[in-house]
């Protein structure tokens, strides 16, 4: 049965990533808005335009938050911290058993993703794309990208995305199985990969073969970790794993980008 005080919950969370990100996304890409604009034609302020894109992902989070409430119980996931809250259940006993997993995977799965890109895919991408690409990540800092990546895209693409999926599959096959779950998290990986293109296009990254294949990759990557604590462990587990990614990371953007 769908627990909606869960789904006020993670809408509550979500609102703070939302209102902290859209603002410096929206200004990171100011001047190609400006440029794209018709001639003679005048575009809405970046207040209004700001505003669009609160609305915008409020819009998404409220679809997916839905989405996953209702689809979840019937699957087989969860998200027990977030149940425990609301419920007034010992929230301690539904976290203890998320934190092992969420903090090693959350650092180990983040130090490699670190490696790959710096190693990887950092030296064969542009000047220009890998310019563009970090301003945008810093110009978010690291509250922005722990409470944007670490809850909004969790309640988008696990919660939201991976259960439809599975939920679908289920309607299929007649039951949740293993190989669903699978390819639930590829395929939720490889449009979460996808799905950055827009705002990194927009702020004026080239869309070259390399910078899709890196996006889908390291995208993918970090799905399969945080697709499998939600299935494994729920909600929570993922969120921590994705924040401490960015936490991982964030330092290492700091001295680079100080480089270019």
């Amino acid at each position: 049965m769908a627990n909606w005080l869960v789904f006020l919950c993670l809408l509550a969370v979500s609102i703070p990533g939302i209102v902290v990100t859209v603002p410096g996304a929206v200004r990171s890409m100011e001047s190609r808005i400006t440029e794209s604009a018709p001639p003679g034609k005048k575009i809405p302020s970046m207040k209004v335009i700001v505003f669009l894109g609160i609305l915008q992902s409020l819009v998404l989070v409220l679809i997916a938050d839905a989405a996953g409430t209702v689809t979840t119980p019937s699957i087989g996931f969860s998200a027990p911290f977030f149940e425990a809250l609301v419920t007034g259940e010992n929230i301690w006993a539904s976290l203890q058993p998320q934190l092992l997993p969420s903090l090693a995977l959350g650092i180990g799965g983040g130090a490699f993703f670190v490696a790959l890109y710096y190693l990887v895919f950092r030296p064969r991408l542009d000047e220009h794309t890998v310019r563009t690409m970090e301003k945008l990540r810093m110009d978010l800092g690291l509250p922005g990208r722990v409470l944007y990546g670490g809850i909004v895209e969790e309640v988008l693409t696990r919660w939201g995305l991976q259960s439809v999926i599975i939920w679908v599959g289920s309607l299929i096959t007649g039951v949740v199985t293993p190989t669903t779950i699978w390819i639930s998290i590829i395929i939720a990986g490889v449009l979460f990969g996808l799905g950055h293109l827009p705002s990194y296009v927009g702020a004026g990254c080239k869309k070259t073969p390399l910078f899709i294949t890196f996006e889908i990759t390291l995208n993918l990557l970090a799905s399969l970790i945080f697709g499998w604590l939600f299935w494994n462990y729920g909600l929570l587990s993922s969120m921590i794993a994705h924040a401490l990614f960015h936490v991982v990371w964030y330092p290492f953007d700091v001295r680079k980008f100080a480089e270019l």
